[in-house]
């Protein structure tokens, strides 16, 4: 099965993460109990009817350089898939065909016609792809109403007016043949570098409130809605991501032990002593139990009373995604990060080889926090089994482990979600050592287990 999503991870990201001004949630309104209609593929349509035709391009994110708070810097950026680019191009998004349902060469979307009067008609349609997954397009008879629709009412109205006062929006990446979507948890890139692909539905891209043309062709048989002035489409995502890295700072190497003396072990052919790499930083990521990243939601359209704009909307809660479990008022990822230490200088991007965890947010006003806690702490403890050559017992120093996404003040709704959609975010949590120079023995079991830990390692003589 193809990807429907593929986003391409290139060296280049900006830094940390601060804090925000989230949203308060709106209430969910009851979905219609009219299934959506099913579109044709196209392939087969006649020439009696009214056809449907649309093309979307796939923008561009927004890349934020630093946190979610009012100063924050966004612009936007054509991502690009080398490491050596300039103009910091990162993350590349590609729409291809998932292969559900009849039409196996097609992505499975929803397009929802509406007027002004807030009548709305949803329908299930198998998009093409084109320009190497940069576009879709849809081209095809409106067809596919049950005997008794009363979408098919509300259709024929807005034929009747010839689309007057009529506005069409899109979404991909939901569900397949629902409103429900269901978040794929953090996704660990352990290398950071060139072609790095996320999950496949990883994200939803969304195209909201476009207002619809009509035409006549072929001689009046078919008639044909599309936007107005036969304009593309913009697809943008929907909420926002987070890319997150852990600067792991200690220095780079360890040395043996002698458990017995609990000091460096050296022979003949090491009278130096002998190092190894640092290993990894273990530790668990807690996501509170407000944020989408760890739900599964369903989707909502809406038109806004005043405006009478229709937007979609992620419903707030939703049942806890498999990815996490529960425990002390958060939700932990059910996987235990390996940090490995960080061999490049603690900059705004991240370097090809690190590790980063990427974290879909499809309810733009969720709010919440995101942290690391450690899992242990060997060889981060300052024992003798974290002695640095040359350097001393490293212990732990500086831990930024947290980032808030708070809840904005009231009258504040609008800006945030316009502030926070369609961004890609790159806080950084920095783990750094404090030096000592002397350290206490250990004792079991902790001793039992460096032993352990220790019989895997590959030592090399100091030089």
């Amino acid at each position: 099965m193809k990807k429907l999503f593929m986003l391409l991870a290139v060296v280049g990201i900006f830094a940390s993460c601060s804090k925000e001004t989230p949203v308060v949630s709106t209430e969910p309104k009851a979905q219609d109990q009219e299934a959506p209609i099913t579109l044709s593929d196209g392939g087969a349509d006649g020439e009696e009817g009214i056809r449907l035709s649309l093309r979307l391009d796939v923008e561009n994110f927004e890349e934020v350089a630093g946190g979610f708070d009012a100063a924050q810097q966004a612009r936007a950026v054509i991502p690009h898939i080398n490491t050596g680019a300039a103009n910091k191009k990162l993350i590349d998004l590609r729409a291809y065909v998932d292969g559900v349902g009849p039409a196996k060469d097609r992505l499975m979307g929803m397009i929802y016609l509406y007027n002004k009067g807030g009548e709305v008609v949803p329908f299930n349609a198998p998009f093409r792809v084109y320009n190497d997954g940069k576009s879709i397009g849809y081209d095809g008879l409106v067809s596919g109403f049950p005997e008794g629709s009363g979408y098919r009412k509300i259709f024929d109205r807005m034929v009747a007016v010839h689309m007057r006062d009529c506005y069409v929006s899109v979404i991909i990446g939901n569900n397949p043949w629902g409103l429900n979507f269901t978040n794929k948890g953090p996704h660990v890139i352990t290398s950071w570098d060139d072609n790095v692909e996320l999950p496949k539905n990883f994200v939803m891209l969304k195209s909201e409130h476009n207002a619809v043309g009509w035409r006549y062709t072929k001689g009046g048989k078919v008639h044909e809605i599309s936007t107005a002035g036969n304009v593309r489409m913009k697809l943008k995502m929907m909420g926002y991501l987070m890319m997150a890295r852990i600067h792991n700072t200690f220095p780079q190497y360890v040395m043996r032990i002698n458990p017995t003396s609990q000091t460096p072990y050296t022979d003949a052919s090491g009278s130096k002593g002998y190092r190894a790499l640092r290993p990894d930083l273990r530790t668990y990521l807690d996501v509170s139990s407000t944020l989408s990243v760890a739900l599964d939601q369903q989707l909502d359209f809406r038109i806004d009373n005043q405006s009478k704009k229709g937007h979609f909307y992620m419903q707030s809660g939703g049942a806890r995604n498999a990815n996490f479990i529960p425990g002390g008022g958060y939700l932990t990822y059910n996987k235990v990060l390996q940090v490995p230490v960080s061999t490049t200088p603690a900059g705004e991007l991240p370097a090809k080889g690190d590790m980063v965890v990427a974290m879909y947010f499809p309810q733009v006003d969720d709010y919440g926090s995101v942290g690391i806690r450690l899992a242990d702490n060997y060889f981060y403890d300052g024992s003798a089994f974290s002695l640095a050559p040359g350097i001393g017992y490293q212990t732990l120093g500086t831990l930024v482990d947290k980032f808030q996404k708070f809840k904005p003040t009231v009258g504040t709704s609008a800006p945030y979600r316009r502030g926070v959609d369609n961004k890609v975010y790159y806080p950084v949590f920095e783990v750094g050592p404090k030096t000592m120079s002397s350290t206490r023995p250990v004792k079991n079991p902790i001793l039992s287990t460096y032993i352990n830990k220790t019989k895997g390692i590959q030592w090399e003589a100091i030089p």
